[in-house]
């Protein structure tokens, strides 16, 4: 891989040039010099160590890579560098990353090479009847030279179409196949993995990892031993403020699902999807995060199964039934927490695209925190859109009580007395991100929109949002509620911040100037201006529904 730094050659010089010229009490000493190579596909980390005399923050522009701690005190430091997207082009990318401690700043270049492979999906889930799955993937690599294998672990139950246990790449368009045995056990799902490398200057690296998931024989399987029921698996626990209660559910999990970890593995991808986007990201350690185990008869959800918590989807829209008096019950079994805080998140063990929060007002009608957000493992565990959907339903909704910013095309115009009901939800703090007013200088997030900290989202009025075309107001073009396949934006962001120094700090009137101030170290890693129809082909996902 160090081959990959010669062309930046005149560039590291420069670089090292300007770094030596610092100060000669230079508080900040590099372990690896003024530059760093990081991997060229997402999700790999590399760590960046110095030694540091005083206090000192870090700072880095680029979309395409994240690090974490942001600051810290003196001594030996530890940054790890983890790579947010894969450089799918033949190009270098480069960018810096500013040490700053005191009036001394040190420059670290992060270089990125534009060698990539990745598989086309990161999972692949096969019926108990087997068959035969073909590995697609995306290369920029050279045939020649770089010598890409697929590999996977040896196992009985998968072998190569072909009949080679690792196979080279073929830039012919021949795509390796796997073939899937039955699996004849009730044992629920069993797991191989397989593996994109290349054979470079620096040995073998891993591009990429796919995973095959295969189903038991559970399509009349009916759970026997309930011993597991009701048990309580802390997941997570606050290291600052009171520790805000997430309480993790699955419905359509059996006492197998529960033995062999599948369970337990839903709820722990689950758990990092819901951090997975700023500002809960960089405060996570506000909450405290626990999981019920409660066994369904039945391995799947709908009116034909027996279940947990009874959850049906809608066949003709994308709400979802439940038993909502029943997931309180198994919610309350975590003890000593505040369960007028708690945001309770239900896992359905189905891939269907569903979605939908329920919030609930207190019998004098003034909403409480309490919420319940349900969310099927849409397309599969490892998804984009299950982890899109997931934060949009349980942090949105659920949480910072954001209301939905898309239209849809037959709710043309807000009533009357819906624009009343959406004016006492403000009072309350709820749907801060949506308004029917049309002057920005009383909409909600006025203050935002000629604020320079802002700038690049555009923040302004932009008519459509709460399902209706006309009357009310959304604040950017795109955001994490409105097709979900952006971050939260800025009025958004501050509804969270604000919502967890309330629970988490017993803090309230958090100043603009304050979020501002957070906000500008931990704003999210990627920021989409595609302007994007939130009708068509986007899948909507229900409206909050407000229960007494």
């Amino acid at each position: 891989m160090r081959a990959l730094l010669r062309p930046l050659a005149c560039l590291t010089v420069a670089l090292l040039f300007a770094a030596c010229s610092d100060d000669s009490a230079n508080p900040i000493s590099l372990a690896s010099g003024g530059v760093i190579e990081v991997f060229p596909v997402i999700n790999q980390k590399k760590n960046l160590e110095f030694d540091v005399t005083a206090s000192w923050t870090a700072s880095c522009p680029a979309g395409w890579l994240s690090f974490t701690p942001q600051k810290g005190e003196s001594g030996h430091q530890t940054i790890t560098l983890t790579t947010t997207s894969t450089n799918r082009t033949k190009a270098t990318r480069s960018t810096q990353l500013t040490l700053t401690s005191g009036g001394t700043r040190k420059n670290v270049t992060v270089v990125q090479s534009g060698k990539y492979a990745v598989f086309d999906k990161k999972e692949y889930v096969v019926d108990a009847e087997g068959g035969t799955i073909t590995l697609g993937f995306t290369s920029n690599c050279v045939k020649e030279t770089d010598n890409l294998q697929i590999g996977y672990n040896p196992l009985d139950w998968i072998s190569w179409t072909n009949g080679s246990r690792v196979t080279r790449a073929d830039w012919t368009g021949q795509t390796p196949a796997i073939t899937v045995q039955p699996n004849t056990t009730t044992d629920g799902r069993r797991t191989a993995y397989c593996l994109l490398l290349s054979n470079g200057e620096g040995g073998w690296m891993n591009m990429d990892t796919t995973f095959v998931y295969q189903r038991g024989m559970t399509k009349d399987y009916e759970s026997t031993d309930y011993s597991a029921d009701g048990q309580v698996t802390v997941m997570q626990q606050a290291t600052k403020g009171n520790g805000i209660p997430v309480v993790l559910l699955g419905d359509g999990f059996t006492d197998q699902d529960i033995a062999d970890s599948t369970f337990h593995r839903v709820m722990t991808k689950s758990m990092d999807n819901l951090f997975s986007e700023e500002p809960v990201k960089s405060l996570r350690d506000y909450f405290n995060v626990y999981s019920v185990a409660a066994v369904s008869k039945h391995g799947a959800v709908g009116s034909d199964y027996q279940t947990a918590f009874s959850c049906v989807p809608s066949i003709s829209s994308p709400d979802i039934a439940c038993d909502d008096q029943k997931v309180d019950t198994y919610a309350r079994m975590v003890p000593s927490i505040d369960y007028e805080q708690m945001l309770v998140v239900v896992i359905l063990n189905t891939d269907t695209h569903h979605g939908v929060t329920y919030l609930y007002n207190d019998q004098s009608g003034i909403p409480r925190q309490y919420a319940i957000s349900l969310c099927p493992v849409i397309d599969s565990l490892q998804s984009e859109t299950f982890r899109q959907v997931l934060v949009h339903e349980a942090i949105g909704h659920g949480f910072a009580k954001l209301g939905d910013e898309y239209s849809k095309d037959d709710h043309y115009v807000i009533g009357k007395q819906e624009t009343n009901n959406l004016k006492v939800l403000h009072l309350y703090d709820w749907m801060l991100n949506v308004d029917t007013a049309s002057d920005p200088t009383r909409v909600a997030w006025s203050a935002m929109i000629d604020d320079e900290r802002f700038a690049n989202e555009h923040v302004g009025l932009y008519e459509g949002a709460y399902t209706y075309m006309t009357g009310v107001y959304r604040p950017t073009e795109e955001s994490m509620m409105r097709s979900n396949q952006s971050p939260f934006n800025a009025p958004s962001r501050k509804a969270i911040y604000d919502k967890v120094m309330s629970l988490g700090e017993e803090r309230t009137g958090i100043t603009l100037d304050e979020f501002a101030a957070f906000d500008a170290v931990h704003k999210p890693e990627r920021w989409d201006y595609t302007t994007r129809s939130a009708s068509g082909h986007h899948r909507f996902f229900a409206p909050p529904v407000i229960r007494r």
